[in-house]
This record gives structure tokens, sequence and C-alpha cells, in this order.
């Protein structure tokens, strides 16, 4: 299979126009033209994820999280950031994110987050595009009330962590509420707006959550790998079709919970 038609089949459900600008999704190193048979995906591209995928053999490497977010001036292989590129062009390995253009595509992560929490009804919260059913951040609504609490555990369990922090009263109920996986605290004013009674992201700042409640909407920080690592199970149902020797990352969340 050509990387390029792999991409292809990425881009129909996340096409590059759904990114923010700011962003750098899309294809980052390697030959489109290279016929690959061993795909390895990943949340994110670090010094172990790169490290497995060479092991394993892999040859395209179809990542969440992108590198080179900013223009480089050298390459020192001492560095995490300079390790990396040079392994991947060692080695010869494709690597192709697909970043805000997941999350915010029609059947993206938000989606299946969403999906994951039994939310229904779904709405966009931030429309930054003009593609249809696209966009940053989910609210719908719970099919029963039930307490902020209650709903924590939920997530727990659905996310598979041990751990989430809560902000605001836990009998307060919960009936609408408002998803942004990975790191979306600015979109809480407008979920709120939306009426969100509570809304459920990742890296909550303390004088942000602070002021959300105080606003009148609770947050849950469910942590920023639990709420975006399903990812690979997109890319994945994606590239069943292909007949492609996939690999899925190993890699745990950065966080321990003693």
């Amino acid at each position: 299979m050509i990387v390029k038609d792999i991409i292809s089949k990425i881009e129909k459900t996340a096409p590059l126009e759904l990114a923010y600008s700011w962003d750098n999704s899309g294809f980052l190193i390697g030959d489109r033209e290279k016929d690959v048979k061993k795909v390895y995906l990943t949340l994110d591209v670090n010094v172990s994820t790169v490290k497995e995928a060479v092991e394993q053999g892999a040859e395209l490497i179809i990542s969440h999280h992108p590198i080179l977010f900013k223009g480089i001036k050298k390459i020192d292989y001492r560095t995490p950031e300079g390790f990396i590129l040079k392994e991947l062009i060692k080695n010869d390995i494709a690597l192709y994110a697909a970043h805000t253009n997941m999350d915010t595509a029609d059947g993206g992560i938000n989606d299946l987050l969403a999906q994951k929490l039994g939310i229904y009804d779904t709405e966009i919260i931030e429309q930054h595009t003009p593609a249809e059913n696209c966009g940053l951040g989910r609210i719908g609504n719970l099919k029963e009330e039930t307490t902020l609490c209650e709903f924590a555990e939920l997530v727990k369990k659905e996310l598979n962590t041990p751990f989430v922090r809560v902000c605001g009263e836990l009998d307060t109920k919960i009936k609408r509420v408002g998803v942004g996986s990975g790191a979306c605290d600015d979109i809480i004013p407008d979920a709120l707006r939306m009426g969100a009674d509570v809304f459920l992201t990742a890296d909550m700042k303390y004088h942000i959550s602070i002021d959300s409640v105080e606003s009148g909407i609770c947050v849950i920080d469910a942590g920023h790998f639990p709420t975006e690592v399903f990812v690979m199970d997109i890319f994945e149902k994606l590239l069943s079709e292909f007949e492609l020797d996939i690999i899925r990352s190993s890699n745990k969340d950065i966080f321990k919970f003693v």
C-alpha cells in the first residue's frame, strides 16, 4: 500500500481543511510514494514511541499529535526532537499526523468521546469551519439525569483512567454535557452558553477552573491521554480495508497516580 493512498483514506474523514491554522497536521516526514506494509499507530510521537516503531519494523507512523510545531534551526541528536528526526530518517519511516483535523472531524475524536460517555443529540460547540457537522467540541444530553459524582465515575470507567479532577459540588445534577478532547478550556464559555451542566476536557488550569465553576458550570479534567488515546481505534478502523500489518503503540500515560 502506498503512503499517499493511506493518507487519502484518513483525509476523507479528517481533511486538512478542518485543522486550525496554528496546527501542524499532515504529512511531516518521508516519501509519499513509498510502499508500506507495516503501519504504527500512536497518540504521541516521542522517543519511546519512535524506538518501538523502529523495533517493530514500521514503515509509516500515523499519530494524532504532530512534531515540528515551530521552525527549527538545528538538529541536535542529543535532544528528544533531534533524536526523533534522526531515527525516522535513518530508518526510512514516514510520519503523518492527524491532529486538529481529527479533533474537529465528523466521526472524529470528539464524536467518539461523546459516544463513549452516552451523550446523544450532539451539537458542535465551536464552529470554526463551514464544513457540515465539523468543529471543536461536542455538547448533548445524557439519557437520564445523574450527579456530578456519578458522572465522574462513569468517565473513569469509560476512559479507563483511575483518576479525574472534578470541579463543582459532587451532588450537582447533570443532564447536559459538553466535551472537548485534550486541552479545550477555551471553549468552556461556549459550552456554558449552550446550557452545559458540566464540561469534560483536560489540562485545566487552577484559575480557569475557579472561574468556570463560579460562572455556573462544573468541570471534569480527565487527562490529555485518556481523552484522546482511543484515536488509535479511529485510525485502525479507517485502515481496516487495507492489507496492512497494524501495530498499536504500547505507550502509556506520562502521568502516574500514587
